[in-house]
């Protein structure tokens, strides 16, 4: 999206091919954080993905994460997460591996993930990815 301006964030907000589900899908840190770590790897096995998330979540904490609080959300994972963002057609996930896969993004979905990634950023709330 290059420079975010209030006209081109306003009209992005707009674009008519981006629905409620998707909305629903990024309202979520857990949910926003598993699309930044597949649009840097494309695909992640989803106990991977819940230690990456258990440490971005618990990174501003002066303690480690427990191993329940790592367990609680792979299952979080599993049956909320993932399952909201199937429904929003923004991953493919094969049960049987446990593989999680970024779904083929449209133009207007990939800026607004762009988008919140870097407002996340800024905010102090993600991580860089490429660790």
């Amino acid at each position: 999206m290059g420079e975010d301006t209030w006209d081109s964030l306003y009209k992005l907000l707009l674009d008519t091919s981006i629905d409620d589900r998707i909305y629903r899908a990024l309202a979520d840190t857990r949910r926003r954080y598993t699309l930044y770590v597949l649009e840097e790897w494309g695909r992640v096995p989803v106990d991977e993905l819940a230690d990456i998330l258990t440490g971005w979540m618990h990174s501003e904490e002066y303690r480690m994460a427990t191993v329940s609080e790592r367990e609680q959300l792979a299952v979080e994972l599993r049956e909320i997460h993932i399952p909201v963002l199937k429904d929003a057609g923004l991953v493919r996930y094969d049960d049987g591996k446990g593989i999680l896969v970024l779904a083929e993004l449209s133009p207007p979905v990939a800026q607004l993930i762009d988008w919140a990634q870097r407002n996340d950023r800024q905010n102090n709330q993600e991580p860089n990815v490429e660790s």
